[in-house]
């Protein structure tokens, strides 16, 4: 039998309109899409190791409902570059960096339906 590894956790948010939500992380976010099946309302943005996954919610209100719960952390390595060049690009901030009491340096950015996009690194 194998030896059991766990691969990175990959969330799965949700979008109102799934173009919009791929405009949004490639413009502000600096992610690639990967793939969309319009078929089947599925979205996967990709930025070198970091994967998220997008399902669109009957309407734009429900999926701005389920956002206002949701959230997704990302460990960074070079948090403040990924700031600075964040800041170029336009992203608005729910809050900028920020060392917190747990040993993270972190920002956070609200995709279009509300999904807290959390960016963190260990803070040596």
């Amino acid at each position: 039998m194998p030896a059991i590894q766990l691969s990175p956790a990959i969330p799965q948010l949700p979008s109102g309109d799934i173009q919009l939500t791929a405009d949004f992380f490639k413009t502000a976010l600096g992610f690639e899409v990967a793939a969309i099946f319009p078929e089947h309302k599925h979205l996967i943005v990709r930025r070198e190791a970091a994967e998220i996954h997008f399902w669109q919610a009957d309407t734009e209100e429900l999926a701005r409902h389920y956002g206002e719960a949701s959230s997704c952390y990302i460990r960074v390595t070079g948090i403040e570059g990924l700031y600075q060049e964040l800041q170029a690009r336009g992203a608005k901030f729910r809050y900028g960096l920020t060392k917190q009491p747990w040993g993270m340096n972190e920002m956070q950015i609200d995709d279009p339906y509300g999904n807290a996009i959390r960016f963190g690194e260990v803070v040596e």
